[in-house]
């Protein structure tokens, strides 16, 4: 399941969010874009004029963390735990830490079982032997979590590299700058990888993940957040600071 466009995909992710009742997993795929995290300016994260020469959105998601690279050879995956539920190897988490641990063991039993070894590099990145495969950010309130993030499987990791080098300038301390590292594929398709993601979430969840689309709620959420936020230059281009405060 997948949304139109970059800014309706992760207007779809905070709406899911917002709307959480049940256990939820996203495995989907983005058209080129450059994502950053909610406490950062775009503008030292990207290189914005080559992105706006070669009509490549930049669009801010709602959790923290890094620029990331969403586009050909990429795969998201998004896991969604509301507050009540616990069951043996998925339940909800209150720490960061917990909720990284947790996400990364999941991606990488289904990576290992798509015959890929891998491990979890705190705090939220999961790499192999040739480096790093997979960034985390996660949101979590009293309602529940969501922890997502970007796997390469067969990138260009020099577009990679080209849209998510954030430039030499220092900033404020407020605003969260990315790390570069070196970058590398796992080469996994988006089928095995959705199919071995499922069974681990099953097997960790002990319940059944049936496919579905969004539910009347969440695409009515969905379009509130696109209209009024997600679509807009103000929020996905501007200072997330501008008025004073924390980033909404």
């Amino acid at each position: 399941m997948r949304a139109a466009d970059p800014y309706a995909d992760f207007a779809l992710e905070e709406a899911i969010f917002r709307e959480l009742k049940r256990v939820t997993a996203r495995v989907w795929r983005n058209s080129l874009s450059v994502i950053i995290g909610r406490a950062q300016l775009a503008r030292l994260e990207t290189d914005l004029a080559y992105c706006t020469t070669e009509g490549i959105p930049v669009v801010r998601r709602f959790t923290a963390g890094g620029a990331v690279y969403n586009g050909p050879g990429n795969i998201n995956w998004s896991i969604f735990i509301p507050a009540w539920f616990d069951s043996n190897g998925l339940a909800f988490e209150r720490d960061p830490r917990g909720v990284f641990r947790l996400a990364s063991v999941i991606v990488a039993r289904a990576l290992r079982n798509c015959g890929v070894e891998s491990r979890f590099d705190p705090p939220n990145r999961i790499v192999n032997e040739e480096g790093k495969t997979c960034g985390m950010a996660a949101y979590i309130s009293n309602s529940g979590l969501l922890c997502h993030g970007t796997l390469l499987a067969s990138a260009d990791l020099v577009e990679v590299a080209r849209v998510t080098t954030p430039v030499r300038e220092v900033a404020e301390k407020r605003y969260v700058r990315s790390n570069p590292a070196k970058m590398a594929n796992t080469w996994v398709t988006y089928e095995t990888f959705q199919r071995e993601m499922k069974a681990v979430l099953e097997e960790s969840g002990g319940c059944r993940f049936e496919a579905s689309q969004p539910s009347t709620g969440e695409l009515e959420m969905a379009k509130m957040l696109h209209d009024e936020k997600y679509g807009r230059a103000e929020w996905n281009l501007g200072d997330p600071f501008a008025d004073g405060g924390n980033p909404a």
